[in-house]
């Protein structure tokens, strides 16, 4: 039984728009296609084929590297391809499948539209590769033209990565054998868990409602309920042990074939970021980062009055949290959003009010959250909120997404509107720590203290928990590169390790806890989740320089509005945060510090 939580009243600071018209639901008929059946999707397609085939036929054979006006002729025209409407098909029926895992229609259309949408990335596989070819002083040369200005960094991008890059038939194969070799094996295991019940206290439950629901339920109640997920987690182990398996290994063929020697490698060059900036990242959190989270669990501990707790007790509240229903969540973020700038504020009343933003789980509907945004596509948002503060900060997550992609639409070309990873994760976080002051403003005393270590628990899920990820993957890609492959056993007790590497000796990890690798999915993604850590860290001194000084969130704009125009660094140090250095990350951990000893000394105070 899911515990009642008290209400929160919440009084906004600011007279808003009124607001009607609120879909909880995607409108996917009004924003995409009517139905499978819709002929306009078909319609997309075909002239979507028919432009990159008459690009290819135009610039295949042509010496379009020539001059630096035949080249920005060509990258005219090249970069109008992205705002073709062929994709608009394969995100639709992408979110179909999202809301109903036995979408087989959707499922179907995904695969054949992927191959079709495959082979004509394929038809233009020559661009870039052609690029990259480009003598080095003709490059520096290029990199200096005025034609060629509002192309440059996407130039700097090929000629850095010209040297990972295979011939165009190998790139061509690369891409059509990614779906049978990686693709298929992941949403294979997605659809498995999706589809997946457990039956608990006489009730069946989604088993992604159920390890959500771990985090709501009372603490009391909390261990059976997760031995029942991770028992049908451990049941389902043999699928994601081969799926695990395969996937690594598919990566480490094509990592030898691109010359990278990290398993990381790839993934820290694509998100924009520079490799011994995130290694020293990693490094530093691995030390002083997880030396504070053990520090706060040994606290936790004790506060609960044991000298270890269960892994499935490390998130228990020492509070109650006040509930947060969607309606609430939207009255308290519309306040934030339009405080911070009335742009963010209609960006939100928008997507509300247009059906772009998915709230309730339901039956055989993915798990987690996401925003997605792509161009000339309209924004949209995936829930599963169940009336509780961390929903409330999911929903400003999200969003956080949402404004910085809109606010890159207006700032960039489309070609720029799109931005690495790691400065998503930092926007998003970023307002997560807004909401958070608003409500922490209005609470009282007791809620304080209860909100407070609860957004120390976030914090180190958000940091010290995902650097304990990103080095189970390097352990187990490394091992699984070694050693020609890893049992369920083994990767459960690989995973086990890792999290007690960042909880400490008050937290009790089991080998069965270890079996979450099974549902974690950000391990499919591969080498994702430093960006977390990252974002957070980042975010925090964006923060701490807003609240300072309100007037610095024309610097945050700029950030949003920069899009994917530079690297990751140059972005950071061009409103004030210099990310080349190891010291920015480890000041701003110096927030979570005096988080941690505050909670030390709340901890002592009367109950």
């Amino acid at each position: 039984m899911t515990k009642k939580l008290p209400a929160f009243h919440y009084v906004p600071t600011l007279n808003l728009p009124a607001l009607t018209g609120v879909k909880t639901e995607w409108d996917l008929a009004g924003l995409f296609y009517k139905s499978e059946k819709d002929p306009q999707i078909e319609a997309d397609i075909k002239v979507t084929e028919s432009e990159y085939q008459t690009f290819a036929k135009k610039y295949a054979k042509k010496d379009f590297c020539a001059s630096a006006s035949a080249l920005a002729a060509m990258l005219k025209e090249y970069h109008a391809l992205a705002s073709l409407p062929g994709e608009r098909a394969l995100y639709y029926f992408h979110y179909r499948h999202t809301l109903d895992a036995n979408d087989h229609t959707a499922e179907q259309q995904l695969t054949l539209l992927s191959d079709r949408l495959t082979k004509l990335g394929n038809l233009v596989l020559f661009v870039p590769l052609t690029i990259g070819k480009i003598p080095k002083t003709t490059q520096k040369a290029y990199l200096r033209e005025a034609l060629l200005a509002p192309y440059r960094y996407a130039l700097e991008r090929i000629f850095l990565e010209a040297k990972h890059t295979l011939t165009e038939a190998e790139e061509k194969i690369m891409n059509l054998k990614s779906q049978t070799a990686r693709g298929l094996w992941i949403a294979g295991t997605d659809k498995i868990l999706n589809r997946k019940t457990v039956v608990y206290r006489g009730k069946t439950l989604p088993l992604n409602e159920a390890i959500e629901k771990t985090s709501s339920i009372t603490p009391a109640e909390r261990p059976a309920l997760w031995r029942v997920v991770t028992n049908e987690l451990k049941h389902w182990a043999e699928v994601a042990e081969n799926e695990m398996n395969a996937i690594v290994l598919d990566k480490k063929i094509n990592d030898e074939l691109r010359g990278y020697t990290k398993p990381y490698e790839g993934k820290v060059q694509s998100y924009e970021n520079d490799l011994a900036s995130v290694e020293a990242l990693v490094a530093s959190m691995s030390k002083e980062g997880f030396a504070l989270s053990q520090k706060f669990y040994k606290l936790k501990a004790a506060y609960h009055g044991m000298a270890t707790l269960p892994y499935a007790s490390k998130y228990d509240p020492i509070g109650e949290e006040p509930a947060i229903p969607f309606d609430h969540a939207v009255e308290i973020c519309r306040d934030v959003f339009y405080d911070t700038k009335t742009e963010y504020g209609e960006i939100f009343d928008s997507m509300l009010t247009k059906g772009q933003i998915d709230v309730y789980p339901k039956p055989n509907r993915s798990g987690g959250a996401f925003m997605s945004s792509a161009v000339e596509l309209p924004t949209v948002v995936f829930l599963n909120h169940v009336n509780q503060f961390k929903s409330l900060e999911t929903l400003a997550h999200e969003m956080g997404h949402a404004i910085h992609s809109t606010r890159a639409k207006v700032g960039q070309p489309h070609w720029y509107e799109g931005y690495s990873t790691t400065t998503a994760e930092t926007a998003s976080t970023f307002f997560e720590h807004l909401v958070f002051d608003a409500v922490y403003r209005g609470a009282d005393t007791a809620t304080k203290r209860t909100l407070l270590h609860d957004r120390i628990t976030r914090d180190i899920a958000t940091i010290q928990r995902q650097i304990a990820f990103f080095n189970f993957e390097v352990e187990l890609h490394n091992r699984i590169r070694s050693e020609g492959g890893l049992t369920k056993e083994q990767m459960a007790k690989l995973m086990q390790k890792h999290l007690q590497s960042y909880l400490g000796p008050a937290v009790d990890v089991t080998e069965e806890d270890g079996y979450s690798f099974v549902y974690i999915g950000h391990f499919r993604s591969m080498f994702y989740v430093y960006t977390y850590a990252y974002g957070q860290l980042m975010s925090t001194l964006m923060h701490q320089k807003y609240v300072a000084d309100k007037s610095y969130i024309e610097k945050v704009d700029q950030f949003f509005q920069a899009g994917g125009s530079n690297t990751v660094e140059n972005i950071f140090r061009s409103i004030g945060i210099d990310a080349h250095k190891t010291e920015t990350f480890t000041s701003a951990l110096a927030s979570l510090k005096a988080d941690i000893s505050e909670f030390a000394r709340l901890a002592k105070a009367p109950k």
